[in-house]
């Protein structure tokens, strides 16, 4: 698996992807009725930069360590918008992530795919000109299908089962709690900061001993669409 051409791939799917919404951007709006009393779901994209690392426990720097590293991650969202200051949103993101490891001396370099689904509570706070700046909380889930440390001994894939113990080096299941903070402008673009850290060790083997917990900041922009732009001018500046 060419790790390097799924990375440009996703970008490049993004790029696209984002070009198409924001060419129908006049046609669509983000900016409801502040009324409060009808329930309005939009959605969009997203694409991200990811620094990720795992925290671990139990074990001393001096002995294993994580650095974190930079990915990327492609996605879209829906939203549901029901009332001025309060909304819902739920994610759906494809990550690629990377990490170096090092381990009594020796490095390698951890690369994982996985899908990741978190869900919003959003405070929102918006302007005249219907920006808005949004404030979020909530739980995650993510699934990894994918992940492998690749050094000088090689290639070792995380997710392979001895035969003996049928224990995993890492269970492909995490998770855990973000923080999303962000600006709309009013045609829908959108600008994100993410931090997303686990509550669930994902070590299989030696579990009970030590703990691994993934952690990421993200920057990311966005592009939502599927409200018709209001047509009366007043009485939307709240």
């Amino acid at each position: 698996m060419n790790i390097k051409f799924k990375f440009r791939f996703f970008i490049f799917f993004l790029i696209v992807c984002l070009s198409c919404a924001s060419g129908i951007g006049r046609a669509f709006a983000s900016c409801p009725s502040d009324s409060g009393q009808v329930v309005t779901v939009t959605g969009g994209l997203k694409v991200e930069a990811n620094d990720f690392a795992y925290i671990l426990k139990g074990i001393p720097s001096g002995v294993a360590k994580t650095t974190p590293g930079v990915g990327c991650s492609v996605g879209g969202f829906v939203f549901f918008d029901i009332h001025k200051s309060l909304a819902l949103q739920i994610d759906l993101f494809y990550h690629f992530r990377q990490t170096k490891v090092e381990q009594q001396g020796n490095t390698g370099d951890l690369y994982s795919l996985s899908v990741e689904l978190p869900f919003y509570v959003m405070g929102q706070w918006r302007f005249k000109d219907c920006s808005r700046l949004y404030l979020g909380t909530g739980p995650t889930v993510e699934f990894g299908y994918y992940a492998v440390i690749k050094g000088q001994g090689g290639t070792f894939d995380l997710y392979q089962k001895d035969d003996e113990t049928e224990l995993s080096a890492m269970q492909n299941t995490s998770m855990g709690w973000a923080i999303l903070f962000g600006y709309e402008f009013a045609f829908g673009l959108q600008f994100n900061v993410t931090y997303k850290g686990g509550f669930y060790n994902v070590l299989d083997a030696n579990r009970t001993e030590v703990g691994a917990y993934p952690c990421a900041l993200s920057l990311g922009v966005g592009y939502r669409f599927g409200l018709t732009a209001p047509k009366n001018t007043g009485g939307h500046g709240h």
